[in-house]
């Protein structure tokens, strides 16, 4: 083969590799996103739960044929269940920070004293790249 080909099938790869390289930061870039505002987010909020709901009940109405009257009813009844899974988000939220924090502090009671300080900065800073309170200045 000559040189130019070998050059072709370089730049080829090169070219794959780049764009393998900023989907992947792309991706992490909008999931780290998500994820903050995920947490982020109150349980009054419209979200997920609430999309879902309206996307369900629109593809019902549709596949069923209901009627405006019978679409309404179970409308409320997704609407109502989007708020109970809203309220078992929080309340699933909650329950994780309280063992990562357990979890934390059990991991810094092994560390050596003068590495406790490290660790809890490293921790921090994890935290803050995710938009969040360290464990130190929340609540449990």
């Amino acid at each position: 083969m000559n040189a130019g080909h070998w050059r072709g099938w370089v730049v080829a790869t090169a070219i794959f590799v780049l764009g393998v390289a900023v989907g992947a930061a792309g991706m992490t870039w909008v999931g780290i996103r998500r994820i903050r505002h995920a947490l982020a987010a109150p349980a009054n909020a419209y979200g997920a739960a609430d999309r879902t709901a309206a996307r369900i009940g629109a593809n019902l109405t549709d596949a069923l044929a209901l009627t405006p009257e019978q679409s309404a009813r179970m409308q409320a009844s997704l609407d109502r269940a989007a708020v109970r899974m809203k309220g078992v988000r929080v309340r699933a939220a909650l329950q994780a920070r309280v063992e990562l924090r357990a979890a934390l502090d059990e991991i810094a009671q092994e560390l050596p004293p003068e590495k406790r300080a490290d660790f809890r900065r490293l921790v921090a800073r994890r935290y803050e790249r995710l938009g969040l309170m360290p464990p130190e200045a929340d609540g449990p």
